[in-house]
């Protein structure tokens, strides 16, 4: 007769030997999808692909890692900063989950926004939103961001363009591109996907102009730049960059305002005193954890969170399932990010009321430089 312990031992080399197979078809397919990205780029380093050029400097903002590395909040701060200096950018985008990206279009002139979240992607829809103001920042989106480039340079006559998520799209010319990788797990486990997170090899930051560390504590620059160097110096990368610049930011999480229940506009009204109580969140972004994290920072009492794959559209029965869940437990405050707002609030309303949080970005020393190099580039 089998004994507990023996089916027990059978059971775990069972597991074990899937774990094998898991481990191995990764290995593989990691290793494929290396050599299909090794030769996509000596393709564009050989110039054996052509790379177009749009009319005004083109800045590009991008990873070379899965997951939410701070492109859009980088993005957002940068149009806002070139306004203040009394010049036009304006936003590239694929629209990543927007029905628009195949054929391209504009999503904001700066000041009315003609797309809804399922057409644009939420990000673009989510900047689109923050920077419209009357003189604010156009929006535009496409898979073939040269064509949308021309388009946006025909009707605005831009100083430059902010290319989100941009370091792989190659077949576009840039003139500086700047790198954001998280400080705290910046290349993952060190290999491509899908055993790891990177999208290129580490090897692939040479092509970088300036590398930005997110989620950093910006008190302790030496330590987190240092740390970056001895990882690229172990990788042999560090030979072609080391004079490149490298700075810090922190994401500071910031309540943009809140939706009463009923209502579908966010106010931007103060919390009343007794805000910080027992509330439900969920999020569908990238870094869900992070989000739920900067809520216990911000002091509120989480009872309930639930998780979202990246990029989620949310229906009506998802709402209400979170809504009436809270509900019953008495919880009559609810909070999400503003990237999951943007995609159900044109839709839906709660019979709960919402707080919508953002991110902005704080900064370590040295950020003067980067916003110098930014603008020579409207200077040439």
């Amino acid at each position: 007769m089998t004994t507990v312990f023996e089916r027990a031992k059978s059971v775990m080399k069972s597991e074990s030997s899937n774990t094998t197979i898991i481990s191995s078809m990764l290995y593989v397919f990691s290793g494929l999808y290396g050599v299909g990205v090794s030769f996509r780029n000596k393709l564009y380093d050989n110039k054996l692909k052509t790379v177009q050029s749009l009319p005004c400097p083109v800045i590009s903002i991008g990873n070379i890692a899965v997951g939410g590395t701070g492109k859009t909040p980088m993005t957002l701060f940068l149009s806002r900063y070139l306004l203040k200096k009394g010049l036009k950018p304006v936003i590239l985008s694929r629209g990543y989950g927007g029905s628009a990206s195949e054929h391209g279009g504009m999503v904001s002139d700066g000041d009315k926004i003609f797309m809804e979240p399922h057409e644009s992607g939420d990000e673009p829809y989510l900047m689109a939103t923050l920077l419209k103001n009357g003189k604010g920042v156009p929006v535009f989106v496409g898979k073939d961001r040269y064509a949308a480039g021309m388009e946006a340079f025909r009707i605005f006559s831009p100083d430059l363009f902010l290319l989100d998520d941009g370091y792989q799209h190659r077949t576009l010319h840039r003139d500086l591109d700047i790198v954001l990788l998280d400080s705290e797990k910046p290349f993952g486990n060190g290999h491509l996907l899908p055993r790891g997170i990177l999208r290129e090899p580490v090897s692939a930051l040479e092509r970088g102009d300036a590398f930005v560390l997110t989620r950093a504590d910006i008190s302790n620059k030496n330590s987190k730049i240092s740390e970056f160097w001895r990882f690229l110096k172990l990788k042999e990368q560090c030979h072609k960059i080391q004079e490149k610049p490298v700075f810090l930011c922190n994401h500071k999480s910031v309540i943009r305002g809140i939706v009463k229940k009923g209502s579908r506009k966010l106010s931007d009204i103060s919390l009343p005193g007794d805000s910080f109580h027992e509330i439900t969140a969920f999020s569908g972004i990238a870094n869900n954890d992070d989000f739920y994290k900067s809520l216990i920072e911000l002091g509120f009492n989480v009872k309930l969170f639930f998780n979202f794959k990246d990029h989620y559209p949310y229906h009506s029965d998802d709402l209400e399932f979170i809504s009436t869940k809270s509900l019953t437990m008495g919880i009559d405050t609810i909070a999400t990010t503003e990237k999951d707002y943007v995609r159900f609030h044109n839709s839906m309303t709660l019979p709960v009321d919402l707080i919508v949080l953002g991110a902005d970005l704080e900064w370590g020393d040295g950020i003067d430089k980067l916003t110098d190099m930014v603008c020579k580039l409207t200077s040439k």
